[in-house]
Order: C-alpha cells, then sequence, then structure tokens
C-alpha cells in the first residue's frame, strides 16, 4: 500500500510538473522577414542586431505578460519572391504578425500580399511612400518615410541658406531602385517648392560601378548641393568618384551610404563634412539613446546604426502591441497596434492615418555628419550634439 501512494504521489507530482512546463514553455510567436544574405545583407544583419536586444529586453521583462516572445525567422536572400514565400511559411507556422524587410522593393509586395491575407505587418526598414500612402490598415511603420527624409534633408538646406545665400542650385543622383527613386522623386519636389534650381538629375541601375561620366556632366553645372541617394557599395564609390573628377558643392547629402560605420572606414577623410539623414543616433538627446547605443554596440561588437535602432525599435512595437492585444488573433492585434502610443529610446511611435498616409509614425529624421572620423547629430538644433561644418571645402583644399 505504501508503495502504492509513493508511486501515485510520485504520478501526481510528474503531471504537476508537466504542467507547470506547460505554462512556462507557451511562448507567443512573431515572424520576421529580413535580409540576412543577397544584396542587402549588410544591412540586414545590422537589424538583426537590434531585434535581439530587445528580444532580450523584453523577455528579461517578463515576455508578453508571463509568456516567452519567440522570433520565427525567414531569410528573404534580398529577393521579393523569397520574401513572398515566407509570408506563407510564417502564417502556417501560427505567427501574431510579422515584421519586415529591408528594400521597399521587398516590403512592398510583401505589404500588399499581407493585406490581402489580413495579417498584420510592421516595417522593418523600408521607407518608400507608397508602403503607407495610401497604404492598408494591416501595416504599420514606425520609421520614417521619404516624404519625412526629403523634408529633413531641405529644412537643413533651409538652415544652412539662411546663413549662406549662394546654396542654389542643387543636383540629384539616385539609384533606380524602389527607396532611392522615391527619396529622389520628393527631393524634386521640395526644390521647386523651396525656390532651389535643378542643376541636373540623373538615376543609375544597380551595379553600377563608373559614375565619372554623370559626375562629370554635374561639375559642369557646378551644384552648390549634391542630394545622392544610393545604397553602401555605390556611394563610397560616388564619393572616390567625386574627388577623381574634381566634383566640388558645398553641401554634400549622401543617404544610406554614409551613415553606415563601414563608409567611414572605406573612403577615409573623404568623409568628412558629408551629412545623411537617419531616424536616430548615438547622439541625440533622447532620455536613455546612450544607454541603448552601449547595448547595441555590446551585441555587434563594434560601431552601430541607426539600423540597429530600427530593429530595436521595430520589435519593441510589436510586443507592445501584443501585450495589450485581448488576444493574438490578427484583428486583435491590428486593432492594438493602431492604438499604439509609445515611448522608447529611438523614438515616440504613433500611428497616423494623415496627409494620404495610413500607419505611419510622424517620426522626426535627424541629420548627421561625418566630423573628425565620427557620425554626429547636427540637426534640428535642439536636439543636435554639435552645430554643423559649413560649407564642405573643394577636394583639393583638403
Amino acid at each position: 500500500m505504501k508503495s502504492m501512494a509513493f508511486r501515485l504521489g510520485a504520478l501526481s507530482l510528474a503531471a504537476s510538473l508537466a504542467g507547470f512546463s506547460g505554462v512556462a514553455a507557451a511562448q507567443v510567436k512573431v515572424g520576421v522577414i529580413n535580409s540576412v544574405s543577397g544584396v542587402f545583407s549588410a544591412f540586414g544583419q545590422r537589424y538583426q542586431v537590434g531585434m535581439d536586444v530587445a528580444l532580450e529586453e523584453i523577455n528579461a521583462k517578463g515576455g508578453i505578460n508571463g509568456q516567452k516572445l519567440e522570433l520565427i525567422r525567414q531569410d528573404d536572400r534580398s529577393e521579393a519572391n523569397s520574401a513572398l514565400a515566407a509570408v506563407e511559411s510564417l502564417q502556417n507556422q501560427g505567427v501574431a504578425l510579422i515584421i519586415g524587410s529591408y528594400a521597399s522593393s521587398i516590403t512592398g509586395p510583401v505589404a500588399r500580399l499581407m493585406t490581402r491575407q489580413k495579417l498584420p505587418l510592421i516595417v522593418l526598414g523600408s521607407a518608400d511612400d507608397s508602403i503607407t500612402k495610401p497604404g492598408s490598415p494591416w501595416v504599420f511603420r514606425a520609421k520614417h518615410n521619404s516624404t519625412i527624409v526629403a523634408n529633413a534633408y531641405f529644412n537643413y538646406f533651409d538652415a544652412l541658406r539662411s546663413q549662406d545665400a549662394s546654396l542654389r542650385k542643387i543636383a540629384v543622383l539616385h539609384g533606380n531602385g524602389a527607396w532611392p527613386t522615391s527619396l529622389a522623386e520628393e527631393g524634386k519636389r521640395q526644390i521647386e517648392k523651396r525656390g532651389y534650381e535643378l542643376a541636373g538629375s540623373q538615376s543609375y541601375d544597380q551595379g553600377t560601378t563608373d559614375f565619372r561620366p554623370i559626375l562629370n556632366r554635374f561639375r559642369t553645372a557646378a551644384p552648390d548641393i549634391m542630394y545622392i541617394t544610393s545604397y553602401a557599395d555605390d556611394g563610397v564609390a560616388i564619393t572616390r568618384q567625386m574627388r577623381e573628377v574634381g566634383l566640388d558643392a558645398k553641401v554634400i547629402a549622401l543617404d544610406t551610404s554614409s551613415s553606415l560605420p563601414s563608409y567611414i572606414q572605406q573612403v577615409g577623410n573623404l568623409s568628412e563634412y558629408v551629412v545623411s539623414a537617419v531616424s536616430w543616433s548615438k547622439d541625440v538627446q533622447y532620455p536613455g539613446a546612450q544607454q541603448l547605443e552601449e547595448r547595441l554596440r555590446a551585441k555587434a561588437g563594434g560601431e552601430v546604426s541607426f539600423y540597429e535602432a530600427e530593429g530595436y525599435l521595430a520589435l519593441r512595437v510589436a510586443a507592445d502591441a501584443l501585450a495589450r492585444a485581448k488576444s493574438t488573433s490578427p484583428d486583435d492585434v491590428r486593432e492594438a497596434l493602431a492604438a499604439t502610443n509609445l515611448e522608447t529610446p529611438v523614438t515616440t511611435v504613433v500611428f497616423e492615418n494623415k496627409d494620404g498616409f495610413q500607419g505611419q509614425n510622424p517620426i522626426r529624421s535627424l541629420i548627421i555628419q561625418i566630423q573628425d572620423g565620427k557620425h554626429v547629430t547636427v540637426f534640428p538644433p535642439e536636439i543636435a550634439a554639435q552645430p554643423p561644418r559649413h560649407p564642405t571645402p573643394a577636394w583639393d583644399k583638403r
């Protein structure tokens, strides 16, 4: 009898422990579609670092209402078709929402598919206006878009022009991808709207390595401002070849490429004075920004950029919505996302339906400039770490 009672007690304890283990192992799944390989992998890997830091923070604080948050990751290989296949795979795995991807040419088709499937999407890195304009009730973007970025650049140009009336002519050079084209087109609208003169505009195919014919034409036009929207390797080649052909400008704005630490490493002192618009920087005067930078840098094992911060932001937004949602059903998660009002060390997030956009956070972009080999926040002045250095000296005067 004693032996039987012991066995029954042991079975009861085992069942109790199994039940406890089941509760502890319960997880809330979030899908991630990211460019870990392929032409956009340099950016995708940075986003991954940011999401890893956010995941550790979220789970250390109890996860989603006591349940562990799990990321189900899919590599889109920097291709739209792979990303679309990943949506189906993640949906079959029961994710509550999806975060993705880097390039607008990938995220655009993903957003349209997820709208048809009625599954919430948080945009990771894509900034083309068309993703949230006219947008969809299923798509949410916490980071900036082309209109916000272009306005940041031109607000900066205007601030310089208030001190230097000679800033008049702007040349536009851009890759023919969705994001560079979107930013360039919005820039040309701003040129007309704000009374600048378009000194020239030229697109180029991705994979172009010799920009000298274009740059020589621009040199003849003698622009005061170079407005360049490019990806990583393109920007390095453009910078070097601007010096080769002697294309001088008082302001050089080189979007995307020059915001990476690797750009400074690759072009050295040619990077000085170059500016870029970003959603976050390590020295911006936001509460918690420096502490976040330290955690991101420790995880990355080196210098970080706004890309890591955007990865962190996307997952924080997802976790906040999931914690407030009535359930993990798509409708309940979408409703919670729409009601977001979140303070983070990256930015405040409130999704608005305004000015033709839907599910767009009205984030303020920053202008960073490379000074003494480092990225420094220089605009807007109220949150800047240092004033801008202007004008940019001619290449042969450095």
